[in-house]
């Protein structure tokens, strides 16, 4: 079968930036110049990518054949686009503005959204308050996240760059956030070095709460809170769970 006549255009302009050095393309400051872009009080700046300004028309001629618009529009409306799982794909549900409407089946789930966010916000300002106390009715000051993959790495990123940020960093002051996926047991060693189990929360974020990596970080972690604290009667105020599977995470045998 031929190959679409965007996908060959590409190819050859592909194989042509091969053969250019970047420092070359660096040289062409009126190139450099249109290669950002700036959005909600963010840039990003692609000019040190193996592209130029034709490259860049082929790439949107490919977007434009492959309808990603129609695409994105589907994705906002709420339309079933994941065919392996039959279901809308709602990240940008997660993202939207209180006032939003994404209708999937007829309902608008973006209130559902808020209401989560707007629990989590409380919770959150419960345990920052010293409202929300742990076992022995400390202020629980250190927090360990514990997940894999999507369910660690995001939450770290965003970890990352809030560290820079000067108010921030004063909310921050004499809190601790560390993170535990890997399920090598010196990594767990080292999340709870030093940690004071009375003034730690644990957070296991797990969309279905079978992974078997964070599964088994949690029990190790609870585990060590039973054992510090002399009691299974701890989890309730040392450990949250982020999850789509409130009956598997509300089970304390789960983990």
């Amino acid at each position: 079968m031929a190959m679409p006549t965007v996908w060959s255009d590409l190819f050859a302009s592909a194989a042509k930036m091969k053969g250019t050095h970047l420092r070359t393309l660096m040289q062409d400051q009126a190139r450099n110049d249109k290669m950002f872009v700036k959005s909600s009080g963010m840039v990003m700046d692609y000019c040190r990518e193996k592209v130029d300004a034709d490259t860049m028309a082929k790439l949107f001629a490919l977007a434009e054949k492959a309808d990603v618009n129609g695409k994105k529009k589907a994705m906002y409306s709420g339309e079933i686009i994941n065919p392996t799982e039959g279901r809308p794909v709602l990240h940008v549900a997660l993202r939207a503005k209180r006032d939003a409407v994404i209708n999937v089946a007829g309902k608008n789930v973006v209130p559902e959204v808020w209401k989560v966010l707007d629990d989590m916000k409380a919770f959150s300002e419960k345990v920052r308050s010293g409202a929300f106390k742990g076992h022995t009715g400390k202020t629980l000051t250190d927090v360990v996240c514990i997940g894999i993959g999507g369910s660690y790495l995001g939450v770290d990123f965003v970890f990352e760059a809030l560290k820079t940020d000067p108010e921030a960093a004063e909310a921050a002051k004499g809190r601790r956030l560390r993170f535990l996926a890997n399920v090598d047991p010196i990594d767990t060693k080292r999340c709870l070095e030093g940690l004071n189990a009375e003034t730690t929360l644990v957070v296991i974020v797990s969309k279905t709460f079978t992974t078997a990596e964070t599964m088994l970080n949690a029990k190790t972690v609870k585990e060590w809170l039973i054992k510090e604290l002399g009691t299974a009667d701890c989890i309730s105020k040392h450990v949250a769970a982020c999850s789509t599977e409130i009956g598997r995470a509300s089970c304390r045998e789960r983990v």
